[in-house]
């Protein structure tokens, strides 16, 4: 019986240890669904506070070991965790870099020694292997906090024979942020001068973590296979396509799944009522439900719009305003909910102002609240995301499965997830606007208030919707054809 596969995931985070987003998300539930297939899958963090009651099961595992490829960076221990499925975790520590209050610095700032950080994680989780003897086959590592570990394999620790089998593969969930610092910062790395030039971490005269996972990883992977096409051209390669393009044929692109158990309408605690695709008529009770959670009128003929998104940039809400007033004299009621605890000034002004105009039919709330999203997912007909780009995304998946019907920009993971309803096919799960204008945006929600009158079409894309399944197990299958891939198992292509 051949031994199971060994991945390392190396990563700033996991949920639910820590988490801030898609990244902790992604990182926890592939590593689940890997483990469940057989795969010897183990995940390795830094140790940050105990801010979520983490530390309870915690096992100090190492007490001392020394970083012995760049000396200034002194004696670190080793923490063992378990994520549920007997997934191992382990936590490097250093209360020196990482006992702080914020993972990577405060809202809208960052940590100036980040460099510093995260260099010392990525030896420390190179080295640990030895402490621990685990010796992965592949290392797939996510984002810039981890982009030096390849370049660390093929220089500090090229002649290491424990280490020569490693395959990295590395993981771009979101390109907004880079990991770029002076060039000063190389020699807090220990990596060696000559690195650092135009084919390697050199990028625009500043010392980039993430270019440097993109030049010497032996794989890339992007959140969906759309966004891997889009990083190759300027409109959405910030800066790096070029090296998208050069590294083509070593990128591919794979959607994040999601976990159901807790976005699931058969049995979602926060709902009024709970329901199957054949229970379409109690979705009206969470409707109803929702309408008096925010102080709306409940008008049956109303179309209820919702949105969840994060105040960032490029989640369209400049679109949004320029569209809005067309868009609430539909008519239509519409509620706004942050999906962060961060909020970004500009925009939860933007979204505040606009609701105060329209009182009467739009509600925004800027803060974060788990239970208002579960009855917002439940309770619309419509989920807006015209988001002017989108690695992945998963509320639009949590929404299918609700029968909230997603209304999406063609972009990225959400192009991936969602087909456009044909009434003539009678098969489509949502509905998608290609040019970001504001008149695309309002036209393409006309069409999907036009089709909502037809009872019977709008049943039947709701029941299409609610039939989708993007559980890990199907995105864990690919990555297994990938991670072959790069062993030289398989075929290329897959």
């Amino acid at each position: 019986m051949p031994r199971p596969l060994k991945i390392a995931f190396i990563a700033s985070e996991v949920d639910p240890i820590v988490s801030t987003g898609e990244l902790g998300r992604a990182v926890g539930g592939l590593a689940r669904a890997l483990k469940g297939l057989g795969v010897d899958a183990r995940v390795v963090i830094p140790r940050y506070p105990d801010t979520n009651g983490s530390s309870y099961g915690q096992v100090r595992l190492v007490p001392e070991m020394t970083i012995r490829s760049v000396n200034r960076f002194g004696e670190t221990a080793i923490y063992r965790h378990e994520l549920s499925g007997e997934v191992p975790v382990y936590l490097i520590d250093k209360p020196k870099y990482f006992d702080r209050d914020y993972l990577y610095g405060p809202p809208e700032s960052s940590y100036q020694d980040n460099a510093e950080r995260f260099s010392f994680f990525d030896l420390a989780a190179l080295e640990m292997f030895t402490q621990i003897g685990f010796f992965p086959d592949i290392v797939h590592c996510h984002d810039w906090h981890t982009g030096l570990i390849p370049a660390y394999l093929k220089t500090l620790f090229q002649g290491n024979p424990l280490y020569a089998m490693m395959k990295t593969l590395f993981a771009v969930h979101n390109l907004r942020h880079q990991g770029c610092f002076p060039k000063e910062t190389l020699s807090v790395t220990g990596l060696p001068d000559s690195i650092f030039c135009p084919e390697g971490l050199e990028f625009y005269g500043k010392l980039c973590f993430l270019k440097s996972g993109l030049v010497y990883a032996d794989a890339l992977i992007a959140a969906s296979k759309r966004y891997s096409q889009e990083i190759q051209t300027t409109t959405y390669g910030r800066g790096l396509e070029g090296m998208f393009q050069k590294r083509s044929k070593a990128l591919y692109g794979v959607i994040d799944g999601v976990e159901y158990k807790q976005f699931d309408p058969r049995i979602d605690p926060y709902i009024a009522a709970n329901y199957t695709k054949d229970e379409l008529e109690r979705k009206e009770l969470c409707r109803q439900d929702l309408l008096k959670a925010c102080s709306l009128d409940s008008l049956p003929d109303v179309p209820l719009l919702g949105m969840v998104a994060p105040l960032y940039e490029e989640k369209g809400f400049d679109l949004l305003a320029q569209a809005f007033d067309e868009l609430i004299g539909l008519p239509v009621r519409f509620i706004f909910l942050n999906d962060r605890k961060y909020q970004n000034a500009h925009y939860a002004r933007l979204m505040e102002d606009l609701m105060a105009r329209h009182r009467r039919f739009a509600r925004c709330y800027t803060g974060a609240d788990e239970e208002l999203k579960h009855k917002l997912m439940a309770g619309a007909d419509l989920l807006l995301m015209p988001f002017q780009s989108e690695p992945c995304g998963v509320n639009q998946m949590f929404a299918l499965k609700y029968g909230t019907i997603p209304l999406v920009h063609a972009t990225g993971g959400l192009d991936d997830t969602v087909s456009e309803f044909s009434p003539e096919s009678r098969k489509g799960t949502g509905f998608k606007f290609r040019d970001y204008t504001p008149g695309a945006f309002v036209e393409k929600i006309r069409e999907a208030l036009v089709l909502r009158r037809n009872r019977s079409l709008w049943e039947l894309l709701q029941v299409n919707a609610m039939r989708v399944d993007y559980s890990w197990v199907y995105s864990a299958k690919k990555y297994l054809d990938i991670y072959k891939i790069v062993m030289g198992q398989g075929k290329s292509g897959a």
